[in-house]
């Protein structure tokens, strides 16, 4: 990969246009979640919690042989 300072500047200014690179991003808002939506989260934070706590008892289970 060569070094950016090998590039041609024009090359440069040229991919930034056509990318869109040199507009402002949209503004990003939050949104509210609805009722199911949040559910389904806290089940993924429940699952998340159960599955760690089988690695750390897998895994200290595993050790002593």
């Amino acid at each position: 990969m060569k070094p950016l300072r090998e590039f041609d500047p024009e090359v440069i200014r040229r991919l930034i246009e056509e990318e869109g690179w040199h507009e402002p991003l949209p503004e990003v808002r939050l949104v509210q979640l609805t009722a199911g939506q949040r559910m389904l989260f806290w089940g993924l934070r429940a699952y998340v919690l159960v599955m760690a706590a089988v690695v750390v008892w897998a895994f200290v289970h595993g050790t002593g042989g």
